[in-house]
């Protein structure tokens, strides 16, 4: 008689155990970002492809309040820094420069904990402009 009593609560112990673990967090563009290249690609009046390879004190952080700061060089020439505010829906991102005159919107193609891709694309009298941006945390 116990037996047919304890089978069952362990079976429903068992499988409540079990269950699948839905809290894992997404990747987020939030933290510290190492930028490691920047490919520009414009097709129209001109035609160009090129790839550059940024120096190892280039970077992007995202804070959490939205704000942030880059910081970029291409090999042997001076960092310079920037602020920014920045907002994330799906995968679009925006960012906005701290004075407003610039904003870029793209498209976080890749985004896990530890890899960053963000992809833009513009048009404009016939020419048409793509970049793509790598990081690493």
């Amino acid at each position: 008689m116990k037996i047919k009593l304890i089978l069952p609560v362990l079976f429903l112990l068992f499988i409540t155990s079990c269950k699948k673990n839905d809290d894992a967090s997404p990747a987020t563009v939030v933290g510290k970002w190492s930028l490691t290249k920047l490919r520009s690609k414009v097709t129209g009046a001109m035609n160009m492809d090129i790839t550059v390879a940024l120096s190892a004190s280039s970077y992007m952080q995202f804070n959490a309040d939205g704000t942030g700061v880059s910081a970029s060089a291409m090999d042997g020439q001076p960092l310079t820094t920037e602020k920014f505010t920045y907002k994330v829906n799906g995968t679009k991102i925006t960012i906005t420069s701290e004075d407003k005159t610039e904003v870029s919107e793209g498209e976080l193609q890749t985004l896990t904990s530890t890899d960053l891709l963000i992809y833009s694309k513009e048009s404009a009298g016939g020419t048409t402009s793509e970049t793509w941006l790598t990081g690493k945390k």
